[in-house]
């Protein structure tokens, strides 16, 4: 019966015109490649395929490499601001330098345009860990540029550094209040405390923590009468509710100069100082400034003292 129908297509197909005899056999010859082509790149890569496959594979090995390098950049990093932190700045006497901005990713939509697929994840973590990198190098600049500018004006850095006592410590009474957050002795809430409340008889002299220009003198809301002073490389000191002021916007101080008297003036509940230390625009805790002035020994029986303070007050 198969040879039968082989044999009716046969004759049937001879009584086309020779043209589309031919065109018909062509087609089927045609369509028979293609579908030896498709099966055979299931199974075997065209020469283009495998040049892709060969590319994808050189791209990914160069994205590795990269990450490698990005990791070993990233760790001498680390151990630059290591010695940064725990090594020059604690030599020079200067704070850490704080940039926020540098620890924040930046936003999704700046990778929006990255692409997707089988790829998509490792661009994006690429990508991602440039960023990181360039913010934290971009850190490390700024902040070892401090420092060696410190160092070569390491004279004139050391008389501007607020380094003693803003009132004779013989004048004081206790310290009313630590730098932090405190409940508040007027307002009744818990709020920053930006600086630290030296307890002493109205009139105690005030003194200039360091040499510095005095940027502000006069009366501010809360502070009362205050003296702003500015003393260059980054710091600031501020000392509020004064009774007297010496010195006015403009003049020039130096370290041990009396400013001011001790007062009640402002939002205060009694005779005090409130002592600010500031370093680019934040504020520090002024205890950590008061050990220059004084021993090892010393330093830390005023922490005793202050935590024995705070407890009894």
């Amino acid at each position: 019966m198969s040879d039968a129908k082989h044999t009716a297509r046969k004759f049937a197909l001879s009584k086309w015109p020779k043209g589309y005899r031919i065109a018909f056999r062509l087609f089927v010859a045609l369509l028979i490649a293609a579908a030896s082509n498709i099966l055979l790149s299931l199974w075997l890569d065209t020469p283009k395929m495998a040049r892709i496959r060969r590319d994808n594979h050189n791209l990914v090995t160069q994205y590795t490499i990269l990450q490698e390098k990005i990791r070993s950049a990233e760790h001498t990093l680390a151990d630059i601001k290591h010695r940064d932190q725990y090594v020059y700045r604690p030599l020079l006497g200067i704070d850490t330098l704080n940039i926020p901005q540098v620890y924040s990713d930046y936003n999704d939509s700046k990778y929006a345009d990255l692409p997707d697929g089988e790829y998509g994840e490792m661009i994006r973590e690429g990508w991602l860990n440039i960023d990181r990198l360039t913010r934290e190098l971009y850190y490390a600049s700024r902040s070892l540029d401090d420092t060696q500018d410190l160092a070569e004006n390491k004279e004139e850095f050391s008389t501007i550094i607020p380094a003693i006592w803003p009132i004779d410590r013989t004048k004081l009474k206790y310290v009313s209040s630590l730098y932090g957050m405190r409940m508040h002795p007027k307002y009744g809430y818990w709020r920053m405390h930006e600086g630290i409340d030296l307890s002493a008889p109205k009139g105690t002299p005030v003194y200039a923590t360091g040499n510095g220009v005095v940027v502000g003198s006069g009366w501010r809301p809360g502070y009362g009468e205050i003296i702003e002073l500015n003393h260059g490389f980054g710091y600031k000191t501020r000392y509020g509710h004064l009774s007297k002021r010496y010195v006015q916007a403009g003049d020039s101080v130096t370290r041990g100069q009396v400013i001011g008297e001790v007062g009640n003036t402002g939002v205060s509940s009694g005779a005090h100082l409130h002592y600010e230390v500031r370093f680019r625009d934040n504020t520090v805790n002024p205890i950590h400034y008061f050990n220059k002035d004084m021993s090892p020994e010393a330093y830390i029986d005023l922490m005793e003292q202050l935590e024995e303070s705070t407890k009894s007050n």
